[in-house]
């Protein structure tokens, strides 16, 4: 569960669930879902909180990335970017951040190109599989927490990441610093 301050002294509930032990969306059973976290601080803010607007779910969580760069059938300068590319759960909250630093790449090839378009979609696609590299490894291996996650297994970059994650979040419950870069970072 995360829950923050916004402007006009409101707050912001996010309840999340895992291995299709979803958040319900009726008012009672969202706040018993909040209760049963295990911690009861959310809960405990919010138990006698007014609601301003309903509860809404989400359950769209797949990852998805398709490879252009390694397509020998496509239109001649055809580029692809964004989600068509590479779509992330959305939890992690990568997806503009993802598009934006691919549409960084396009200008930075665009500008490096010479006159000549020649090979540059595939040149560039190949250019925005490096871009998505690391963010994907870092979503994808999150996801193979869960038993139900479908599609591949974890190998050993995976528990690799695991590893490393484990401690980044427990250092962030103890460190302000590291909870404020993980937080700018998410």
């Amino acid at each position: 569960g995360i829950l923050f301050t916004v402007e006009g002294d409101r707050w912001l509930v996010t309840l999340i669930g895992g291995g299709r032990d979803y958040p319900p969306t009726d008012d009672a059973a969202w706040l018993e879902f909040a209760r049963s976290l295990r911690a009861q601080d959310i809960y405990d803010a919010i138990r006698n909180a007014e609601p301003l607007s309903p509860i809404r779910g989400h359950r769209g969580t797949e990852n998805r990335r398709r490879h252009f760069e390694g397509s020998a059938r496509q239109p001649e300068n055809f580029i692809a970017l964004g989600d068509s590319v590479c779509a992330f759960n959305p939890v992690y909250g990568q997806g503009m951040t993802i598009a934006s630093m691919g549409a960084n790449a396009l200008n930075e090839c665009l500008c490096e190109q010479n006159s000549s378009l020649e090979n540059f979609a595939q040149q560039f696609q190949k250019q925005l599989t490096k871009v998505t590299a690391a963010p994907w490894m870092l979503a994808t291996s999150e996801d193979y927490r869960y038993r139900e996650t479908e599609g591949g297994s974890p190998n050993l970059r995976t528990r690799f990441m695991h590893r490393y994650m484990d401690q980044v979040m427990k250092l962030s419950t103890f460190d302000a610093s590291v909870r404020q870069v993980l937080l700018e970072v998410f």
